[in-house]
């Protein structure tokens, strides 16, 4: 028996160096995007001793399948060490996760009736009276603590779980309307990211043989929100507290109006067919009347219905407000419209700095001004171009992937008779493609309105 123990325990010392000796030669995987951004706000929070406790709880997270780049973190507070005690052992994995969302958000991001998604999946529910912001009914307290390319807010407490609200539709308060207005567009913004990724893409097994369904879903969607939001501003309109919920309706409402342009080359407003010259004016309006994130988004808007009129000088002076205002960098502040989520819970980002590039790439490039149509291009995708002929427009279309924005470029480039990859495995067909055919349904509500071509047949 002794004899047998002994051989037991050496077969146990033997396997131990075995696996040591293997494990030091297996090479240590490198870190996910996740752990890198998570590693920056323990540095930050280590920084910061009233932190110092969800500092320690953080380092526990497993974020190693975590891919997201930026971050917003709800750091809770030290207090008594009671009471960090009792907060160790509530702060469990999940409750842990919680405090973690998808996307890097500012304060002012951080709006009214805004759901952000945690990093293990669970929704977080913003409510906002002026510059007190909530999140699961848990209010944070200061300003945002950078780190990296994520954001730090403390909070006084644990945020716990929380069930969507049930909002009648006929609400008049105000953080309700905000509620109902995210959902409104969320879902919105969600049918136009599926649009999007089926015409350029295929996804989901699209073919062009089924264009005409597609385009009635997006049809619909599109003007039911726009209904919802002429409903909300209706609500809102002798509101004072309400006033930038109803800014915010107008500029999104403009964003779809601007996204159905794109797709179709026209829209309809109540009774009327609409034209670019209408767009542009309403985009106008929005620029003098709003500030901060709102005019750049109108700016923005504006710019790319002027690129889609011909209107170039027009264009590179919207466009060019944005770029000298200073408000957003390339790889650190590039989302010029954010806070909503697609079905899967990922962030949509449908207003970004790199399409100002592109506008004003392509607005000067048609006034002639080519060097510095190139100086822009090469800003913001690497390979360097020399030339207009060396552009591979997939590197600049890619850069607008899941914002609704790459198919109308499909035309807009086509029409400079400029080289476009178009997704012709899954039956694209160049000759009447690059716009959507109008519903059937909404031609014979609206005399005025006419099919696109080659989709009479």
């Amino acid at each position: 028996m002794k004899k047998f123990f002994q051989y037991a325990l050496a077969c146990t010392l033997a396997f131990t160096a075995y696996a040591c000796s293997e494990d030091e030669n297996t090479p240590t995987p490198p870190p996910s995007k996740g752990e890198q951004a998570v590693e920056q706000v323990i540095n930050v929070l280590e920084e910061k001793p009233e932190l110092s406790q969800f500092a320690e709880l953080l380092k526990t997270a497993d974020v190693s399948d975590l891919q997201e780049e930026k971050l917003t973190v709800f750091a809770v507070k030290n207090e008594t060490a009671a009471w960090n005690r009792s907060r160790a052992l509530a702060m469990d994995s999940t409750a842990l996760k919680r405090h973690i969302a998808k996307g890097s958000y500012t304060k002012d991001q951080l709006t009214d009736g805004t759901v952000l998604k945690s990093i293990n999946e669970e929704n977080l529910y913003i409510t906002r009276e002026g510059n007190a912001v909530s999140v699961n009914g848990v209010e944070i307290e200061g300003e945002a603590i950078p780190a990296g390319n994520s954001y730090i807010y403390v909070v006084p407490e644990i945020i716990g779980s929380q069930a969507e609200p049930t909002i009648p539709q006929d609400s008049v308060n105000v953080s309700d309307i905000s509620y109902l207005w995210r959902n409104t567009m969320n879902n919105y913004l969600s049918k136009n990211w599926e649009v999007e990724a089926k015409l350029t893409t295929g996804y989901g097994g699209f073919t062009y043989n089924n264009i005409a369904e597609l385009s009635d879903e997006y049809w619909n969607t599109a003007y039911q929100t726009l209904a919802e939001g002429e409903k909300y501003l209706a609500q809102l309109a002798e509101s004072e507290e309400g006033r930038n919920l109803s800014d915010t309706i107008k500029v999104e409402k403009a964003l779809i109006q601007t996204q159905l342009y794109g797709y179709y080359g026209k829209y309809v407003d109540g009774e009327n067919v609409c034209t670019a010259d209408d767009l542009i004016l309403s985009c106008e309006t929005l620029v003098d009347l709003l500030p901060g994130a709102m005019r750049d988004a109108a700016s923005l808007l504006n710019a790319k219905v002027l690129l889609y009129n011909e209107q170039y000088a027009g264009a590179v002076t919207y466009s060019e407000m944005i770029l000298e205002n200073g408000n957003y960098a390339l790889g650190e502040n590039e989302v010029i419209w954010k806070g909503y989520t697609d079905a899967f819970g990922s962030s949509v980002d449908p207003l970004l700095l790199q399409e100002v590039y592109i506008i004003a790439a392509i607005a000067h490039y048609k006034n002639g001004n080519v060097p510095k149509a190139l100086e822009l291009l090469n800003v913001i995708a690497e390979p360097p171009i020399s030339s207009i002929e060396d552009i591979d427009t997939s590197i600049y279309l890619n850069l607008l992937k899941g914002t609704g924005e790459t198919y109308p470029y499909y035309r807009l480039l086509t029409s400079m008779d400029i080289s476009v990859s178009y997704p012709l495995d899954f039956g694209f067909d160049i000759s009447k493609h690059l716009l959507l055919p109008v519903p059937q349904d909404a031609l014979n509500e609206n005399t005025g309105l006419i099919q696109n071509p080659n989709y009479d047949n």
